[in-house]
């Protein structure tokens, strides 16, 4: 079991409901074992890229940008988040992210539960 990572090393795992967008699990129950946690890295490219509202009923998610910016939605508020922005959603709290910038946006997020499926993730729109 390997338990330094890279990108490379991680699993694409793309979805349905994210347009445009890269997603890369690096740290999970089917990776590396893990019993409490998902974390990955994103990425949405410039001006296309959206991610719809949806919720993860059994599960916190931290998400973290490493550069760019995008519009993330939490319950009924967005906010333009940039390099270095950290957002917590709570459990089951409605939330979405997109990219209207020129530039694309890079980030980190961590689930509190060992795989996506585990979350409870469900599209509410």
């Amino acid at each position: 079991m390997k338990y330094v990572l890279s990108v490379e090393d991680g699993r694409d795992e793309p979805i349905k409901d994210l347009d445009n967008a890269k997603r890369v699990v690096l740290v999970d129950k089917d990776t590396v074992g893990a019993e409490d946690i998902t974390f990955a890295y994103c990425r949405f490219d410039s001006g296309t890229s959206s991610h719809k509202k949806h919720v993860h009923k059994d599960a916190e998610e931290v998400i973290y940008i490493l550069a760019g910016r995008g519009i993330s939605g939490l319950v009924d508020k967005e906010v333009e988040m940039k390099r270095g922005d950290t957002m917590f959603v709570p459990r089951g709290a409605v939330h979405w992210f997109y990219n209207p910038f020129p530039e694309p946006v890079e980030m980190l997020f961590a689930y509190t539960r060992p795989s996506l499926k585990s979350a409870g993730y469900r599209v509410v729109e």
